[in-house]
């Protein structure tokens, strides 16, 4: 079988999967700059009030960042819909605007947060005690930016 991976479709993906070290396809994901903290607070600021778009962001590096942004990524849907990862390597990079949220509190060292559009509401955290989610638990961070108030897939 090699390195060879499956579609959403069930055929065989011609593309291998990445080896450690090696660069990850993350087509709906925008991987803010950690060498210019102006720079990226100016895009996090920019994809968080004004794109239509609901998202996910992914706080920290290592294997477990890794995992869980190629997880949002995969679930974030087709280029055309409005589902958009945003990894935040550098958490600190984003404190201030990430204080600034309205909805749930984003604690410090959590692994990441689901977001409505345009409202810059936070609808679902995942907390860093809890484990890198698997795709049901990323399924639910997307169910949750989406839903509307009151209408949230956890219970």
């Amino acid at each position: 079988m090699g390195r060879e991976g499956w579609t959403a479709r069930g055929t065989r993906s011609k593309r291998p999967r990445p080896r450690a070290g090696e660069q990850m396809d993350l087509p709906k994901t925008t991987i803010l700059p950690t060498d210019d903290a102006v720079l990226a607070a100016k895009l996090f600021g920019h994809l968080v009030f004004e794109e239509p778009v609901a998202l996910l962001v992914v706080l920290g590096t290592g294997p477990d960042a890794d995992t869980f942004v190629q997880r949002a990524d995969k679930l974030a849907g087709q280029p055309e819909e409005p589902r958009r990862v945003v990894w935040v390597r550098k958490p600190e990079i984003g404190d201030a605007l990430i204080r600034s949220l309205k909805g749930k509190k984003v604690d410090a060292g959590a692994k990441g947060f689901s977001m409505s559009a345009l409202s810059a509401i936070v609808r679902d955290v995942v907390a860093a005690n809890e484990d890198v989610p698997d795709l049901a638990r990323v399924f639910q961070l997307w169910a949750n930016a989406e839903a509307e108030e009151g209408a949230r897939t956890d219970a």
